[in-house]
């Protein structure tokens, strides 16, 4: 997992750009924040899903796909056997492959380049002054996703205001993008189904 001080050190680069959390968020309680976060997060990954819907040909990816997997079967068996006709053969259409691996990649950065940017801009200005820094209570302790004894520690110091430095005030509290990030994969898999949007193996499973 990448440590959330990660995209703040990014994000620090840029003037402007910091996200601010409040100490005072729009919901105080652990279980309305998590709600309403889980909601948010469910709602933007459906509105992903039907992004992906919209600017990508679903039936041509997954044609493409089965071609690939086929010729990379078909290659691995052709090597595995020494037969090197066939491999020859094979390698002859291996630029075509290459070439429709290529366009599927791109068909699928498509929706998210377009979902980036408001995406981005909305976890920078909104959600940190909405929720602030922590929203949920976890009973086990994931690094780099929960606040751990260290954090703890650091955070419940006394800033020159007179209130603590940081959200942290017991371990095992969720990061908001953590929360944000175990809700989206929980769903993902639902969503994508309901939508019909399932991305296509490379190893065709």
């Amino acid at each position: 997992m990448i440590p959330p001080n990660v995209f703040e050190s990014i994000l620090m680069q840029l003037p402007g750009l910091t996200p601010h959390y409040t100490k005072d968020p729009l919901f105080p309680d652990m279980v309305s924040a998590m709600l309403v976060a889980a909601l948010i997060a469910i709602a933007m990954n459906f509105g992903m899903a039907l992004l992906r819907k919209r600017t990508t040909d679903m039936n041509k990816m997954n044609r493409v796909m089965k071609e690939t997997n086929e010729w990379r079967k078909q290659y691995t068996d052709a090597i595995r056997k020494r037969d090197k006709a066939r491999v020859e053969e094979l390698k002859k259409k291996q630029g075509s492959v290459n070439k429709m691996t290529m366009e599927m990649q791109q068909q699928q950065m498509r929706p998210m380049l377009i979902y980036m940017m408001p995406s981005l801009m909305i976890w920078i200005f909104v959600f940190p002054a909405v929720f602030g820094q922590t929203t949920a209570l976890s009973p086990i302790q994931i690094p780099w996703i929960t606040c751990s004894e260290e954090n703890v520690q650091l955070d419940q110091e006394i800033d020159t205001d007179g209130t603590p430095k940081g959200a942290c005030s017991v371990p095992g509290e969720l990061f908001l993008w953590g929360w944000f990030l175990i809700t989206s994969f929980a769903f993902s898999g639902i969503i994508s189904k309901v939508t019909k949007t399932n991305m296509p193996s490379l190893t065709g499973n």
